[in-house]
C-alpha cells in the first residue's frame, strides 16, 4: 500500500518531464552601430584603431511571436568579459586606442523571453578588423549601421 502511495505521487513527475522543454522562439536581431568605416560583404567590422566602436542599440525584429523581449546585454571582446547591461537599448561603447592591428571577435549574448516559450540565449558574433588609425586632419567616421542578423538561439 505505501508503494502505491509513492507511485502516485511520483506520477506527475513522469508527466511535467515529458513537455517539450526546447521550444525556442525565432527572430532576427538589429544591431545598430557606430564607430565603423564599413561593414564588409561577410559582415566584418571595419574600425580604424583609436575611433570607437559603439553598439547604439539592440533589438528583436521579424519575431514568430507576439510577447519577446531581451533580458539584457553581454559584451565579450576576444573572448574576455567587456560588460553588461540590463538597459535598453543596450548600448556599449569599445575604446580601439590600445587594441592591435587585425581582426578581433566581438561577441553579444542575449538572454531571450518569451511567452510560452523556454527561456532562451542569443549569440551575435563579429569580426572587427582594426586598421590603421586615421590621419591627423580626418575626419572621424560617422557611418551609422543598421544590421539585421540572425543570431545563434540556445536553450538556457
Amino acid at each position: 500500500m505505501k508503494k502505491l502511495i509513492y507511485l502516485l505521487f511520483a506520477l506527475p513527475l513522469f508527466f511535467v518531464s515529458c513537455s517539450d522543454d526546447d521550444d525556442l522562439p525565432n527572430f532576427q536581431l538589429q544591431i545598430d552601430m557606430t564607430g565603423q568605416t564599413e561593414i564588409t560583404d561577410n559582415g566584418v567590422v571595419v574600425v580604424p584603431q583609436g575611433t570607437p566602436l559603439t553598439v547604439e542599440s539592440i533589438s528583436i525584429v521579424n519575431p514568430s511571436v507576439k510577447d519577446i523581449t531581451l533580458g539584457g546585454a553581454t559584451y565579450y571582446w576576444d573572448y574576455v568579459f567587456q560588460g553588461s547591461t540590463l538597459i535598453a537599448p543596450f548600448g556599449m561603447v569599445f575604446n580601439t586606442e590600445n587594441l592591435p592591428l587585425g581582426s578581433h571577435l566581438l561577441q553579444i549574448y542575449l538572454p531571450v523571453l518569451a511567452v510560452n516559450y523556454s527561456p532562451a540565449e542569443a549569440v551575435a558574433s563579429y569580426t572587427v578588423r582594426i586598421v590603421e588609425p586615421l590621419q591627423e586632419g580626418e575626419p572621424v567616421p560617422d557611418t551609422p549601421a543598421s544590421q539585421i542578423v540572425t543570431p545563434q538561439i540556445g536553450a538556457k
